[in-house]
């Protein structure tokens, strides 16, 4: 399998709609991943002795996951189930019932932005992106035909713009 494979396949048959939003779960992108290549590796970035980063009273995941042998390191925040940051302070709020909750960073939250954010890095390698840009469908077109008519100048030079923007080529 390879990276062009995984911007091709359809995942729609596994995701899942929260509110407008659409997800795949993590665990059948990690299974796609080791499908595509059994060296695929994810791990978490640490900050002291913290799996989260500090930014601005709320907190940040870094995940790295290899394909390929290829890195790419996405970021996402520590979310409620609002998908709004949470406060390391934490708040308080009343619930549907009235009752005061305070809700406050804790190892569910983080566990969960950390697997949200492997499967948004899984996404830079290509499984499921086309969820991200918004459609519906992942993309039709081969454009292997395309890549494979380009002279290795031409593909050396789209590397080096890509590396540029701080995008990664195949």
């Amino acid at each position: 399998m390879t990276i062009a494979d995984l911007i091709k396949k359809d995942v729609n048959a596994v995701t899942e709609k929260k509110s407008d939003l659409t997800y795949l779960p993590w665990a059948y992108a990690w299974t796609e991943a080791l499908t595509a290549d059994e060296n695929a590796t994810f791990s978490v970035q640490m900050f002291g002795d913290k799996c989260y980063m500090e930014v601005n009273g709320t907190a940040m995941v870094w995940v790295t996951v290899t394909l390929f042998s290829k890195p790419m390191t996405c970021m996402l925040p520590v979310m409620n189930n609002k998908n709004e940051p949470i406060s390391i302070a934490g708040r308080t709020f009343k619930d549907k019932w009235g009752n005061d909750k305070k809700e406050v960073i804790d190892s569910f939250n983080v566990n969960t932005a950390i697997m949200r954010c492997m499967t948004k890095a899984l996404a830079l390698h290509g499984l499921g992106l086309y969820i991200y840009s918004g459609s519906d469908y992942p993309p039709e077109n081969d454009l292997s035909p395309v890549a494979e008519s380009l002279s290795p100048q031409q593909v050396k030079e789209i590397n080096v713009l890509a590396k540029q923007c701080g995008i990664t080529s195949n």
